[in-house]
């Protein structure tokens, strides 16, 4: 039976997609470097994306500290054929999150617009968190970027529920190769974009940038005006000098939001 009840986002996030780099003893040892780090990762809302075969340890591993973890795919197209895993699976196994659309799987295995929004819409319906990734292909004008960033986004919100919770992940799939991230500038107009498009949103939805992510990177962006909520971080999330220093960016984003929405203390009587 699809669960019903929307999931809140914390304000600031950060998340990384594992492929199938880890084997087991490999995780194990990560998620303990990870344990220790907890307070200061789950205050900076961080999601670690795993394949099946790590579902389990991650629920042992992971239990208590705040760290939240999900799938790296769902299936979506009716009863899913031997090997693929539908979302009410995911969501018994203890997923808390789906990443939609990963541009591999976009351009080798041809998932189109309208296979990812099936594929967040599943999410969606169990009660998980879709971590949709969008981005352009090759590297371009900022116009450019934020036109294939809006068509990737538009049959995901059309199949989304207004009440579903929503992660954006800007990541340019050419940035995987290039050693540098996405144009500063370029990065706040895809993720203006993305919040113009879903100004009539309910859900929580969070905008993300991902590729070639390391410590500055967030900084950087938000000096050139890019309305981020945190971080898709890939090799650096396995650095623990690295981690740590992209985290602590993490939490003053965090510190400046929450100094934002304080009230004004009030002035004494005279």
């Amino acid at each position: 039976m699809a669960a019903t009840r929307p999931r809140a986002l914390p304000p600031v996030m950060s998340c990384t997609n594992t492929k199938a780099l880890l084997d087991h003893t490999t995780f194990l040892a990560w998620a303990d470097a990870l344990r220790a780090e907890a307070p200061a990762l789950s205050r900076a809302g961080f999601l670690v994306l795993l394949p099946a075969p790590l579902f389990d340890s991650a629920v042992r591993a992971f239990a208590g500290t705040g760290i939240a973890w999900g799938a790296q795919d769902v299936w979506s197209d009716g009863a899913p054929p031997t090997g693929e895993l539908p979302a009410e699976a995911l969501a018994h196994a203890g997923c808390q999150a789906v990443m939609c659309g990963h541009h591999e799987r976009r351009r080798r295995l041809g998932e189109s617009d309208t296979d990812v929004a099936g594929k967040a819409a599943a999410a969606a319906g169990q009660a998980m968190v879709p971590v949709v990734c969008v981005g352009e292909r090759e590297e371009g004008p900022a116009g450019r970027a934020v036109t294939a960033v809006l068509d990737q986004a538009a049959p995901v919100l059309d199949a989304l529920p207004a009440d579903a919770p929503l992660v954006w992940l800007y990541e340019p799939a050419w940035t995987g190769g290039a050693g540098a991230p996405a144009p500063y500038p370029q990065i706040a107009e895809v993720a203006a974009a993305l919040r113009e498009r879903c100004a009539g949103r309910t859900g929580d939805t969070r905008v993300l940038y991902g590729g070639a992510v390391t410590p500055g990177v967030l900084t950087r962006a938000l000096e050139a005006g890019a309305a981020l909520d945190g971080m898709g971080i890939g090799r650096a999330a396995h650095d623990p000098a690295q981690r740590a220093a992209v985290t602590a960016e993490l939490l003053d984003l965090l510190a400046s939001r929450e100094q934002a929405a304080a009230p004004a203390p009030r002035k004494a009587p005279t």
